[in-house]
């Protein structure tokens, strides 16, 4: 069995009013969520499918650098998965990560070995808690009742965004969830500050403040409270403060990874399988993170395909405790996060998400609104 086909479909779904004003970048509205969906077809008609980032970016630059015919010669067969992560890696480093195509050859593995991918590397888990990730930078009452609304539902985890102009605007939020919620679920909280390039900008004393807030609620995590490169305020801060810091959400590759775990900069690994190399790139990150005593929680702000393919990564190892649930109502829930899905991925009423059990990638596509969202 050969591939035979590959293609790009360009998506754009809309979302509904007012927007989603994600707090990682400050000022600006979506009303939309566009989605990069590849195809590739064997010559025996069987089809895998794969999608990229959280931000949109399609891989129309690198398809006309490398022509089609080239890639699919290159992998040869569906089971070329390291064959092809040699092109990859490269095309990472000058363009758009295109690792949705590894995504794509998984699925269609799957399929023809009638497995779920979590079963062909490893099948540690059926199972895993999710938590509630927020996106939006809400007042303290409204970012109460959210919380005690994810808490109904049945989350046992909830992640705050941290990057209000006043610090002790987030500070006040944090108390007021931890006491509305209760001591017993688990508070995250994201400050994104490791792209570093949009304000308010935090500095190693700000982050000192705010985690020795967290230590006293006992948070679960602090993630990205400074700028990825700052390795040595990273260092002081885990000095200084006991809420482990998560990060790594943007990293690229088993050599980015090795330095991370090296120089001991995060608690938590949060390797992104869209952004940092593919399933089995992020399933070596795993392994790394593991022989150095750490969890690896991918990161997941992504869209439900996206979400079923990082559930299929965490099904496969033994260190990972969590799976971030995207949910800001009313803009993002997942009926619009998990439009490309037949049906949406839910947690059941103990707060946990089944890793999807069927062949590939696990889930069935909706083609009725694929057709309807398509723009190319």
């Amino acid at each position: 069995m050969n591939l035979a086909n590959l293609e790009e479909i360009l998506l754009e779904i809309p979302i509904p009013k007012p927007g989603l004003k994600p707090a990682w970048t400050p000022g600006i509205v979506l009303t939309s969520s566009k989605i990069t969906l590849i195809k590739l077809t064997t010559d025996e008609g069987l089809e895998g499918y794969g999608v990229g980032t959280a931000l949109g970016e399609n891989l129309n630059q690198f398809l006309e650098t490398v022509p089609i015919p080239l890639i699919l010669g290159w992998i040869g067969e569906p089971f070329g998965i390291e064959k092809i992560m040699k092109l990859l890696r490269i095309a990472a480093n000058i363009g758009p990560r295109p690792f949705a195509l590894e995504m794509a050859l998984w699925d269609l593995i799957g399929k023809i070995c009638k497995q779920p991918i979590y079963k062909l590397l490893g099948g540690f888990q059926d199972k895993v808690k999710a938590y509630c990730s927020t996106a939006e930078l809400k007042p303290v009452n409204k970012m109460v009742k959210d919380a005690q609304d994810a808490v109904e539902m049945g989350f046992k985890g909830i992640k705050l965004r941290a990057r209000r102009t006043n610090l002790s605007k987030d500070i006040e939020v944090v108390r007021a969830v931890r006491d509305a919620v209760g001591d017993d679920i688990a508070i995250m909280v994201d400050a994104n500050q490791a792209w570093g390039h949009l304000p308010p900008l935090w500095s190693v004393k700000t982050a000192m403040t705010f985690g020795k807030v967290l230590d006293k609620i006992e948070a679960t995590w602090l993630e990205e409270p400074l700028h990825e490169q700052n390795i040595q305020g990273l260092k002081k801060l885990r000095e200084t403060i006991q809420t482990p810091i998560a990060g790594g959400e943007l990293g690229n590759g088993i050599y980015f990874y090795r330095d991370l775990l090296v120089n001991d900069i995060y608690d938590i690994i949060q390797a992104d399988i869209t952004f940092s190399g593919g399933i089995l790139e992020c399933r070596k990150i795993a392994g790394m993170c593991e022989a150095f005593c750490k969890e690896l929680i991918p990161h997941a702000w992504n869209n439900g395909f996206a979400i079923a393919a990082t559930l299929q990564l965490i099904g496969a190892i033994p260190n990972c405790s969590w799976l971030e649930f995207p949910y800001a109502p009313p803009c993002w829930t997942p009926e619009v996060r998990d439009t490309l899905l037949k049906d949406p991925i839910t947690i059941d009423k103990r707060g946990y998400v089944a890793i999807p059990k069927k062949p590939g990638i696990g889930v069935d596509l909706d083609w009725d609104k694929i057709e309807k969202y398509r723009i190319n």
